[in-house]
């Protein structure tokens, strides 16, 4: 069994008997409610999503079985690989996490050269203040003017194998192309971030932390207005959380 096929498996034994509440598919993020009250999101890539005003002849039902949503995450399609990943994340992160910063976790040094995989803004201004070097992979920022441009994938094979912490996408999760970036990672201060993260260590062994988001149902609603992850902070409708693996 993949680790995909794993992930999946997981969920579902986890939301065995639940069904689909409700869902949103935002501009931001989308968000899957149970039968039970448990909740998920993931991020959207709206960038990916197809031009047209009426994007699919029949809506996913709600009061199906979650194990239905659950088979999305295999989808090509955008939106639906994203309602699957949410499904997952509704039926997996459920446990008692510790609120906080990812990087408290890690202890970043002076001596520390950082590999960002994925463009986490908000992040960047302070790590590049306590460490040696910070590289940043995102294919959106490539050849741009932005303070911190970042690289192309193709420098991955090299600068992954001798950087001493690693921060990964879990948008690498949905698209699938996780296993083909942990296979350079020689470190084991890595870090899975992002509202799409489930929280699954016995999954992702090669991940040392993992930072992700959890929601209440009222968040269906933010999202369906267009929110994304600080909306669902402000409005306490979300937290971020931080397991750290044994």
């Amino acid at each position: 069994m993949d680790r995909y096929e794993k992930l999946k498996s997981k969920a579902k034994s986890s939301g065995k008997g639940l069904t689909v509440e409700d869902y949103v598919m935002g501009i931001g993020l989308c968000g899957v409610l149970l039968s039970n009250g448990n909740a998920g999101v993931s991020y959207t890539d709206r960038k990916s999503i197809p031009w047209g005003c009426s994007l699919y002849d029949t809506l996913p039902k709600t009061g199906i079985p979650v194990e239905e949503f659950i088979y999305f995450f295999d989808s090509s399609d955008v939106l639906l690989n994203a309602l699957g990943t949410a499904a997952i994340n509704a039926c997996l992160n459920t446990g008692e996490y510790e609120e906080g910063d990812v990087m408290e976790s890690i202890k970043l040094s002076a001596n520390d050269s950082v590999a960002m995989i994925g463009y986490f803004d908000p992040m960047v201004s302070n790590i590049k203040k306590q460490v040696k070097s910070l590289y940043i992979f995102e294919k959106e920022r490539q050849q741009t003017t932005w303070p911190h441009p970042a690289l192309g994938p193709e420098m991955i094979p090299d600068i992954l194998p001798v950087s001493s912490v690693v921060i990964i996408s879990a948008t690498t999760v949905m698209n699938k192309t996780f296993d083909d970036i942990v296979k350079y990672i020689k470190t084991p201060r890595t870090i899975l971030l992002g509202p799409s993260t489930p929280m699954a260590p016995d999954v992702f062994p090669e991940i040392k932390v993992f930072g992700g988001t959890i929601i209440t149902p009222p968040a269906l609603k933010v999202i369906a207005h267009g929110g994304g992850t600080r909306n669902l902070y402000r409005e306490k409708v979300g937290k971020k959380v931080v397991l750290v693996a044994n």
